[in-house]
């Protein structure tokens, strides 16, 4: 079995960074789909827009590409920060899981 490298080679400002932003650009392409799926569930029984079709061109038509992102701001802020405690809490773990198993 070839030695492990481990990730103590890694850059770790490059890491939280790159990693921040490669979940931004995650978040950028799928908050439409979000904001369609809340409209979705908050319509009213007798709500014109029933599908996904119809609420994507009714959002377009209403609010333009901006509707699409409505709120987003709000999200991004309280995630990258999420994100970034994530990232240390799971490298952290690693370190200390590959600590207790270094002997095996």
């Amino acid at each position: 079995m070839p030695k492990s490298t481990g990730t103590k080679w890694l850059d770790k400002t490059k890491f939280y960074v790159v990693g921040a932003g490669l979940f931004t650009g995650f978040t950028v392409g799928l908050y439409p789909v979000s904001v369609i799926k809340t409209r979705l569930q908050v319509a009213s029984g007798d709500a014109v827009e029933r599908n996904t079709s119809s609420v994507f061109k009714g959002l377009l038509k209403t609010d333009g590409i901006p509707g699409l992102y409505r709120g987003f701001g709000t999200v991004i802020t309280g995630a990258v920060p999420a994100r970034i405690i994530f990232l240390t809490a799971l490298e952290t773990t690693k370190v200390a899981a590959f600590k207790m198993v270094e002997p095996f």
